[in-house]
């Protein structure tokens, strides 16, 4: 079976392994995990031209089978988009700061655990999100939280002067920032009218700074959830945001929700759009769900992303891998 690792070769602030004493550096503790069930990659590195997106799209057109993507919610983002609708099956090695779509999907994160799920989980498929022709995994939106995202990426970065610039940064963006007056159709029918401060379109229950808005969000029903947030009172928003950063999900009559397979959203002025975090240009905005556009290795049992039941049968899949490995 062809199977080929993209590696972010700076993911991860430590390698993994050193930190258990073993000397190892991220990448031999991936090859050995993966090893033990027979799997022998290709390794392909992401660089700064090609953070994985590109290289996905080579690997299927190649005939891979299996493609591996290790390294943060960045990478395995890129890598995802390359293989949107195609035959080869993703596997990942969660290594980065929030490790969001692992979280959603019920992939551990420790080496040899994450080896073990790609080696005998079950293959799904699942839902991909697309904003204004770009592709997500997580969330796309527009509006505050879609401006409050560099600020955070700065927050992310860990370093001390990154983060209070990223904290002043975001301060600034939250309390001046106002409510915008916007038209939304939903699955194509009569534009309703609203005033709200952003919409949230999920298609993961984590994402960003691993918020948790809705925990029973699942990426298979081919449907996304979405969240007007109306006329919030900052200080409303900050405790909101607390709230679903610890997981907790809070009656706020403030937030409309809907479950629909696309929506168009116009504004009387430009408002930023966010994809996965990434800035993607401003409304109007046409967001649509593309159903089990992305086979993804999960885990057989608890993947919280997840229907209970299958989309399509794997349990013969799983172990045809198992044993086309062992040949």
């Amino acid at each position: 079976m062809r199977t080929i690792l993209i590696l972010n070769p700076v993911a991860g602030n430590t390698p993994i392994a050193e930190t258990q004493g073993t000397g190892e550096t991220n990448e031999e503790a991936i090859l050995r995990g993966l090893r033990a069930y027979g799997i022998e990659p290709d390794v392909w590195y992401t660089t700064l031209e090609d953070a994985g997106e590109g290289l996905a799209k080579k690997a299927a057109d190649e005939g891979a089978e299996l493609v591996i993507a290790a390294g943060g919610d960045g990478t395995i983002h890129a890598v995802a988009a390359g293989l949107i609708e195609r035959e080869s099956t993703l596997g990942f090695i969660p290594m980065g700061t929030m490790n969001n779509l692992a979280h959603s999907l019920g992939i551990p994160l420790p080496i040899e655990a994450a080896c073990a799920i790609i080696a005998k989980g079950d293959t799904r498929a699942i839902d991909v999100g697309n904003i204004n022709g770009k592709v997500f995994t997580e969330v796309a939106g527009i509006g505050l939280e879609a401006a409050l995202f560099p600020a955070a990426e700065e927050i992310k970065s860990l370093g001390f002067i990154s983060t209070v610039r990223g904290v002043i940064q975001g301060l600034f963006t939250l309390f001046s920032f106002q409510p915008t007056k916007l038209r939304i159709s939903f699955d194509d029918k009569k534009r309703r009218p609203y005033e709200a401060i952003q919409i949230t379109t999920c298609n993961a229950p984590f994402y960003g700074p691993h918020f948790q808005v809705a925990p029973d969000i699942v990426m298979d029903d081919g449907l996304l959830d979405v969240f007007i947030y109306k006329q919030f009172s900052k200080f409303e928003y900050i405790q909101h945001a607390i709230s679903i950063s610890q997981g907790r999900r809070i009656f706020q009559p403030k937030i409309t929700h809907r479950r629909v397979k696309s929506l168009r959203i116009f504004t009387d002025h430009p408002v930023e759009v966010q994809a996965d975090g990434l800035p993607h240009g401003h409304t109007p905005a046409t967001v649509t769900i593309i159903p089990g556009a992305l086979r993804v290795r999960v885990p057989t049992i608890n993947a919280p992303g997840l229907r209970e039941e299958a989309t399509s049968p794997s349990e013969q899949e799983s172990s045809l891998l198992v044993s086309k490995q062992n040949q």
